[in-house]
């Protein structure tokens, strides 16, 4: 599910120089010179308990024949495995998406998966080596890594969710099958299926699950882990629903197994769009030139760049007929009246140019959108969902009959057959513009998406504007602040390049070095949902929201 899991690796882990421990020399006389890989599972200095999953891959271009795990110079087990095995030459696209030279060669599968039980080693730190053999007899160790083992907690129960898939729509009077496997160091006692929020069923546990029995040979339940549970479609109303699964052992500790957005369709072969809005921010103020500048807007394009604010979001369209499904296009209203449409902008390349924002693309659907797509695999128009407006202010003040004070943005979208779905309603306040203007901060989390699993040592990635500057960007869990993991600051590191950010907001500060970075340690978090709270301090030392998030804490467990 989470394709990014390589920004870290790919830049830092697997440039690492890769050498044998002094218990187990490997050969070297013709074998490559350079191997790229590293463990992504545990986290370096992760807590573990339970069974504890490894995970990485590892390539040369040759194809892997063995992946031996070492706990302080001991071989745990060796995981050699027949042809077809379930723990080596897992399919990776992500590495191959970071490293594309190797598609097309036997390292498009370099993955690997194995697990350990903690309970056989001591309380306490201990260190994981990695062992790769390829086909022709080389072998090479990954950059190892240290764990801390306690075995007084309980682990949660963990697991995958294997049906319904991402993109899943339920057609006409359907049943909805939700099937996957659980695991827990003790027993799992029950699976329950939340629709909506609400308790749908509790799943039929029991089902063989030999593929389960290959990651974790050592564990009696793993043979008969699967469960298995099937919902009446036609009790839903029909359009998208978000599926909760949820695993609870015998000592009431509960393990989030997996998320997933759905579709259903009751006799309805064509549903109206969905989507959402990343801009504005709730509670959002406008400024304007209240001034009638000569010459005016030719067909509304800006004329103040000063006081230019900015609509973005994204939006999705599926049908069971291909001609009747997709977004059409994506427009605004104020208080009833249409400011902006998209119609006919089908990508990037039906939008308007606007001279006076350098050239930029705007008021048009089709933007590049890799985080919808991820949730949505399925869609046509996931990659690339994305619309953009620039409002200019003054316009609707001065040309359209707008008044100061308070007024309803709606941000709709419609199908190819003009079914139309409010995406969102967000009050905006209009005022003239004054040397005291201070408008809400532009900003944007690309990293975690809403309801993505996270681990160890995590990245919290976007960017961030302000017209009086931003000072500083803070990251704050369930309302409290957070300290980076790396740097022990309690700021995010800001001013990254922004090249992107820069072309689609000109007239801003900052814009060309927008991009912000902070590590957050998810081990210090529970596992289970969070909220993710992203605040700029301006130039004014005003403290305003650039971005949230919902994410899921998921350490040592299993997710997809």
């Amino acid at each position: 599910m989470k394709l990014n899991a390589l920004v870290l690796p790919v830049t830092a882990a697997v440039l690492l120089t890769l050498g044998a421990p002094a218990f187990a020399q490997c050969p070297e006389e013709g074998c490559p010179a350079q191997t790229l890989g590293t463990i992504e599972a545990p986290a370096e200095g992760a807590l573990v308990s339970g069974f504890v999953r490894v995970t990485g891959f590892a390539l040369n271009g040759n194809l892997v024949s063995n992946v031996d795990l070492f706990i302080d110079g001991t071989d745990e087990a060796n995981r050699v495995t027949p042809a077809g095995g379930a723990n080596i030459n897992l399919p990776r696209p992500d590495v191959t998406q970071w490293l594309p030279q190797y598609a097309g060669t036997p390292g498009e599968q370099p993955g690997f998966e194995m697990s350990f039980r903690a309970a056989n080693y001591a309380n306490g730190t201990h260190t994981l080596h990695v062992r790769i053999t390829d086909v022709t007899g080389c072998c090479y160790f990954l950059a190892p890594r240290t764990i801390r083992i306690d075995n007084t907690k309980n682990q949660a129960p963990f697991g995958i969710l294997d049906v319904p898939l991402p993109d899943s729509s339920v057609h006409a009077n359907g049943v909805l099958a939700v099937a996957g496997w659980a695991l827990d160091d003790r027993r799992v006692e029950h699976v329950d299926v939340l629709i909506d929020g609400l308790l749908e069923r509790e799943a039929v546990l029991g089902i063989n699950r030999p593929d389960v029995a290959a990651f974790y040979p050592n564990v009696a339940d793993a043979s008969t882990s699967g469960f298995l549970v099937f919902i009446d479609s036609t009790r839903l109303t029909n359009g998208v629903h978000t599926l909760t699964v949820k695993a609870t052992d015998d000592q009431g500790q509960q393990g989030l197994l997996a998320i997933r957005r759905f579709q259903v369709f009751n006799n309805a072969p064509n549903l109206p769009p969905f989507g959402d809005v990343d801009q504005p921010m709730l509670q959002a103020t406008w400024f304007g030139n209240c001034l009638r500048l000569p010459g005016g807007p030719s067909g509304g394009e800006i004329r103040d760049t000063r006081y230019v604010m900015f609509v973005s979001g994204w939006a999705l369209d599926t049908s069971v007929y291909a001609e009747r499904g997709g977004v059409s296009h994506v427009f605004l209203e104020m208080d009833g009246v249409v400011l902006k449409d998209t119609r006919g902008a089908f990508n990037t390349l039906g939008c308007r140019r606007e001279f006076n924002l350098d050239n930029a693309l705007v008021d048009c659907y089709g933007f590049y959108r890799p985080d919808v797509n991820v949730f949505y695999p399925g869609f046509p128009q996931s990659a690339n969902s994305g619309y953009f407006f620039a409002v200019d202010v003054g316009h609707l003040l001065t040309e359209k009959g707008f008044k100061e004070g308070n007024h309803m943005l709606q941000v709709k979208a419609a199908d190819k057959e003009d079914n139309v779905t409010l995406l969102k309603e967000l009050p905006v306040h209009i005022e003239c513009a004054t040397q005291n203007l201070d408008p809400s901060p532009l900003g944007y989390v690309s990293d975690p998406m809403n309801y993505q699993f996270v681990g160890g040592i995590h990245p919290v990635l976007g960017w961030a504007l302000d017209l009086d500057g931003v000072i500083r960007v803070r990251v704050l869990i369930d309302g409290v602040p957070q300290i980076d993991a790396v740097t022990g600051r309690d700021y995010a590191e800001y001013g990254l390049p922004s090249p992107d950010v820069s072309a689609v907001y000109p007239n801003y500060p900052q814009r060309t070095n927008a991009r912000w970075r902070f590590y957050l340690d998810t081990t210090k978090l529970a596992n289970s949902e969070h909220d993710l709270l992203v605040e700029v301090i301006d130039g004014r030392g005003n403290y305003r929201s650039a971005g949230t998030r919902r994410f899921i804490v998921n350490n040592n467990t299993l997710t997809r």
